[in-house]
């Protein structure tokens, strides 16, 4: 898992931001050249200007070109950095929106056997992403022009050194390979159970009230810990392979320093080598120990980015609820036909719905009965596509709805469900929701016309009032009033109620259902309510029984 193949499955993000990426790597391909003539330069002071000759002119002269050349290097970095901050940022919030744009049509029957919190934190991976276009490791990635550079300055200085350095930079690099190998197995264990901490800490969010209420605050403070303890471990031990990890770096590179400084020694006291080369190839030798350690522990960085790579894709490559459904729903929807449905949300449990036929025509109001338990709203979920048939078919229009593309058939339905989902937004950014050719005047327009104004007038500034999140602060009534405006806002060949006045007062309720009564809102009209006062003009009932009563 986590192959560096998985790196070129950024490719098509990559060539969105493509002028900026080569411009960022030019630019510091430029400062790598730039630094190459400094310790040199440096040595030559010493050697050339200070001892021998004591010349300030000389000394000034050097130092200004020093002076110029990191200033140049210093502009040209910052330029080549920021382009890359650009890039990094692009990039990740590209993979983001693909991310989003692939779980909204994942289909139910996986979204709803995963934790949102467990989702939300594989859409926070990534953000790991962004650590390879970073600027610091695209410069890691470019220093092996330093290590190029550097190694020539170095034979050109002394090559007999450079034979010690050759021979030392293997050990080195392994030493530093081992160590950055273990940190990344113990890196992948804690993003693991980072995710797993994340999808327990969003439970206890978002069931909050429920725990208030059930006094649950010991059981999931006790979860809660387990999975804290978890991360815990992880992270220690991550902590400890970084510690060993620096140290070894440290411990090798000070061994090399002394060796070298051996060498040099002798032949400094043999007239072989001057102090002013040894400075400058001192200077070059931290050069290439920086490169060997920065390729040895490559891994470290890019092996979580590509796990994090891997999990992504695993999510952009999975089949989603539209997956060879190409056949689209033009036409008004004028019939439902169920045939021997059955169905069930694991395969080891038994049938919520089985053998189930039913048919449904344009100008039919349906009452569907039944006691908890008996797959009423199930079946609203298969008639939505949330969920495909176990057994069975659903036909529109004589059409399989299996061979159909969901989306054409949900922007013919309105849903007004027990527990309406409200978006952050006003009360009219939430009525027109999914419209695109519907504006304010239509809305009051139809609030007008449904005789439901003293609802809206009642909201703080009306329509424009704003909603927090999921609706707090709004009742449970008013709710589903928002709900049903957004349902018929849009004239829809079917209208569902699931339980969808269970939350009104009585006369909000008689007011919805003398508008389903007497108006002509859909083709097909199908109704989920326990109350039934008031439904005269219901012509059809379909009654549902629990599987194990049949």
């Amino acid at each position: 898992m986590g192959g560096y193949n998985n790196l070129l499955k950024l490719s098509r993000y990559i060539k969105k931001c493509k002028f900026n990426f080569f411009a960022g790597i030019a630019g510091m391909i430029i400062c790598s050249i730039m630094y190459t003539p400094v310790p040199y330069l440096m040595g030559y002071v010493i050697d050339k200007v200070l001892i021998p000759h004591k010349s300030y002119i000389e000394l000034y002269k050097i130092i200004a070109v020093l002076i110029l050349l990191h200033v140049l290097r210093y502009v040209i970095s910052i330029f080549s950095k920021s382009i890359f901050i650009k890039v990094q940022n692009s990039v990740v919030n590209e993979v983001r929106v693909s991310m989003m744009d692939k779980i909204i049509d994942l289909p139910m029957s996986f979204l709803g056997k995963k934790e949102k919190g467990y989702i939300l934190s594989r859409i926070s991976e990534c953000g790991n992403i962004g650590s390879l276009f970073s600027p610091m490791f695209i410069n890691t990635f470019l220093s092996i022009f330093d290590f190029i550079f550097a190694l020539i300055m170095m034979i050109t200085l002394s090559y007999k050194l450079t034979i010690i350095v050759i021979i030392i930079v293997p050990v080195y690099f392994f030493t530093v390979r081992h160590s950055s190998n273990q940190l990344s197995e113990s890196t992948k264990l804690m993003l693991e159970t980072g995710a797993v901490l994340s999808g327990e800490t969003y439970e206890v969010l978002n069931g909050i009230e429920e725990i208030k209420i059930l006094n649950g605050k010991k059981i999931q403070l006790r979860k809660f810990k387990n999975k804290l303890n978890q991360m815990v471990k992880s992270s220690i031990k991550q902590s400890k392979q970084i510690l060993f990890f620096m140290e070894n770096i440290l411990l090798v590179n000070n061994l090399a320093a002394v060796l070298i400084l051996l060498f040099s020694g002798i032949f400094i006291l043999n007239n072989q080598l001057t102090i002013g080369i040894y400075t400058a190839f001192i200077a070059y030798m931290s050069k290439i120990f920086a490169t060997t350690s920065s390729f040895a522990s490559l891994g470290m960085t890019v092996k979580p980015v590509c796990v994090s790579i891997e999990r992504i894709q695993e999510f952009l490559e999975m089949k989603d609820e539209n997956t060879e459904k190409h056949e689209i729903i033009n036409e008004n929807i004028e019939s439902i036909s169920i045939e021997n449905l059955s169905f069930k949300y694991d395969e080891n449990d038994t049938n919520i719905i089985d053998k189930l036929n039913f048919k449904m025509n344009k100008g039919d109001k349906v009452l569907i009965k039944g006691e908890n338990g008996t797959g009423k709203s199930t079946l609203i979920k298969n008639i939505l596509g949330l969920y495909s048939p176990t057994e069975g078919e659903i036909f529109i229009n004589d059409k399989k709805y299996s061979l159909i593309d969901k989306r054409s058939i949900r922007s013919k339905i309105g849903v007004v469900s027990q527990n309406v989902f409200l978006f952050r937004g006003s009360i009219l950014d939430n009525i027109l929701y999914g419209q695109t050719n519907k504006s304010k005047e239509d809305v009051v327009s139809l609030i007008k016309k449904y005789n439901l104004e003293k609802y809206i007038q009642g909201f703080e500034n009306g329509m424009e009032t704003e909603i927090n999140q999921n609706g707090v602060g709004i009742s449970g009534g008013q709710t589903q009033i928002i709900a049903f405006l957004r349902a018929t806002i849009a004239k829809k060949d079917i209208i569902i109620l699931d339980e969808g006045t269970s939350n009104m007062d009585t006369e909000t309720r008689k007011i919805i259902l003398k508008i389903l009564s007497e108006r002509d809102i859909c083709n097909i009209l199908m109704i989920i309510s326990h109350q039934e006062d008031g439904m005269e003009f219901i012509n059809k009932t379909l009654y549902l029984k629990k599987t194990n009563d049949n």
